[in-house]
């Protein structure tokens, strides 16, 4: 490029936030007036007013390295850089700032602000013709120094000031970020002061809620994504901003749910109304406002992995569990012998299990127990036989068995409507869909451009997968009346025989948490085999139930028998 002779410049103008170019100062209003000057000094404009809406704190500056690109590739072109104001220029304090000014004086550009403070520099020996490095200076070195330095100090001030108070507000259960996705972002005054808490989103909040509910229904997490895009889900829309963040060059978002963002997600105390975030110093905190889901249902979902506790003063702790060491840990939980957790009648404490082998090298399972007292043992297979036979007895109290009907009714029900509600999204998503292919469709026809038409074939077979898959999940969750019935057939025969489930021994864990509902406290063998437990209001024993002759001795040749 030819060198033009005159005095040419350039114009800088930044704002640090896009709110502060719609409210404050804005980028147009900082151009005018650095034309002003412009003008005024007869120089010429040779580019177009760079914009940016960039923090001046930061090391990076893209726009400011496009401007030294633009200036190496027309050297000599630019005299002056001009610029609205020094903590426009950056706030970084003194070192950043001639550090940059360094960068523009090395390809012959001064820096000129709009309010005058810098001045040109001086050679103290333009009298004699004569210029070296230590003769120029300039006069306004030190209020460039003390300004640059004050923008610092100012930005320290002020984020000090927003940030202790942000995190306060924090600590004190309140939002001071942008809305969780499901949540939107309410403002709300607090003894005359604003503050901000979050409220349910009406349009996303369901995603988030399905998460629990269809984690504690035992659904895999792949079927808990399927589901959920099934229903309509996408990812939040958002800007795609230029490198200048002044201008939206396009969106981004919009994609499906995935695995990774669901257990993501699930472990998001936010969901449960608890704040625990790095300014709480990553303790729980109880947030202003309600979950979208309960603690009581975001521990369950979590499976002992996490787990919210609260204590007796009101606080909460997030305990973390699930963790594996290198050393194995016997299970307490013996297939061989299911009803460990019934007590030995003399020292109140649960059953030991065992194999000992005999004077025939022969093994056989006793139950057992020792602590503190005389050996007692019984074969299990008399001890299993004398728990089930009291079990078999058992029956639901006649006063609460139609309550408890109902109730088991009518909960299924809420899980029914539930699913209806869910089948009824997955239909609207289907119909969604079908109508934004039905526009591209026809977009495909009108279009004569080969580009065009492959995108929109791509995006029309996209579609389609949706389509499918949403409707592969419509027909998975489908209930018929005839499922119901039988529902309510499976109910009242559970009910009616207990037993079936009571003596389900495939889950210790969960066969000793089920005895746990049906006595006030786990009785021991003696009361077993009198028929004296202390049962749950629920139940009661049935009429046919006969004691049995109480065998507290051992067997002869297997163990040393208790000494009456």
């Amino acid at each position: 490029m030819v060198k033009d002779k005159g005095e040419n410049c350039i114009i800088h103008c930044r704002v640090s936030s896009l709110k502060q170019m719609q409210e404050g100062e804005s980028l147009t209003v900082q151009a005018e007036a650095c034309k002003k000057i412009a003008h005024s000094k007869g120089w010429k404009i040779v580019h177009e007013p760079w914009f940016e809406s960039f923090s001046g704190r930061k090391d990076d500056r893209p726009v400011f390295n496009e401007i030294l690109q633009f200036l190496d590739r027309n050297p000599g072109l630019v005299k002056y850089y001009v610029f609205r104001s020094i903590d426009r220029f950056t706030r970084r304090g003194a070192y950043a700032y001639e550090t940059m000014k360094q960068e523009l004086s090395r390809r012959g550009v001064l820096m000129m602000d709009s309010y005058g403070v810098i001045q040109e520099s001086r050679n103290t020996l333009e009298e004699f013709g004569l210029e070296y490095e230590w003769s120029k200076f300039s006069p306004s070195e030190f209020q460039e120094t003390f300004s640059a330095t004050t923008a610092k100090n100012e930005i320290t001030t002020i984020l000090t000031r927003m940030i202790s108070q942000s995190i306060r507000n924090t600590r004190q259960g309140y939002r001071t970020r942008r809305p969780a996705d499901g949540y939107l972002n309410k403002k709300v005054y607090v003894d005359g002061k604003k503050k901000v808490i979050q409220v349910p989103d009406p349009e996303r909040a369901r995603f988030k809620v399905a998460i629990y509910e269809l984690t504690v229904q035992g659904l895999s997490d792949p079927e808990i994504v399927e589901r959920i895009n099934a229903t309509g889900y996408h990812s939040p829309i958002t800007h795609r901003w230029s490198t200048d963040r002044t201008k939206i060059i396009g969106k981004r978002g919009g994609s499906s749910y995935t695995v990774k963002q669901l257990q993501r997600d699930r472990q998001n105390t936010i969901y449960a109304g608890v704040v625990c975030e790095k300014w709480t110093a990553y303790m729980p905190v109880r947030a202003q406002y309600e979950g979208l889901v309960s603690i009581e249902l975001w521990n369950a979902a979590n499976r002992g992995k996490l787990e919210i506790s609260a204590n007796e003063d009101g606080s909460l702790n997030l305990i973390q569990g699930g963790k594996t060491g290198t050393k194995s840990i016997r299970s307490k939980h013996n297939p061989l012998f299911p009803y460990k957790f019934i007590r030995c009648h003399f020292c109140k404490k649960p059953m030991l299990g065992s194999s000992p082998r005999g004077k025939l090298g022969i093994h056989r399972p006793f139950y057992h127990c020792a602590r503190g007292h005389k050996y007692w043992g019984l074969n299990k297979q008399k001890f299993d036989e004398a728990v089930e036979d009291y079990i078999k007895n058992l029956k639901f109290n006649s006063d609460v068995l139609s309550a408890l009907e109902i109730t088991f009714l009518n909960k299924y029900r809420q899980r029914e409507k539930e699913i209806v509600r869910a089948s009824g999204e997955i239909h609207r998503s289907i119909s969604d869909l079908e109508v934004e292919q039905a526009a591209k469709l026809d977009a495909i026809v009108l279009t004569k451009s080969d580009t065009v038409r492959s995108k929109l074939e791509r995006e029309i077979e996209a579609l389609e997968e949706k389509i499918k898959s949403a409707g592969k999940e419509r027909i998975k969750i489908h209930i018929t009346r005839g499922d119901i019935k039988s529902f309510i057939r499976q109910t009242k025969y559970v009910m009616e025989h207990p037993a079936e489930i009571l003596l389900n021994t495939s889950n210790p864990r969960l066969q000793e948490a089920l005895f746990g509902l049906i006595f006030q406290e786990v009785p021991t063998y003696e009361e077993i085999v009198n028929g004296t437990p202390k049962l749950s209001y629920i139940f009661e024993l049935s009429s046919d139930f006969s004691a049995k002759d109480n065998q507290l001795v051992t067997l002869r040749g297997i163990e040393p028998r208790l000494q009456e």
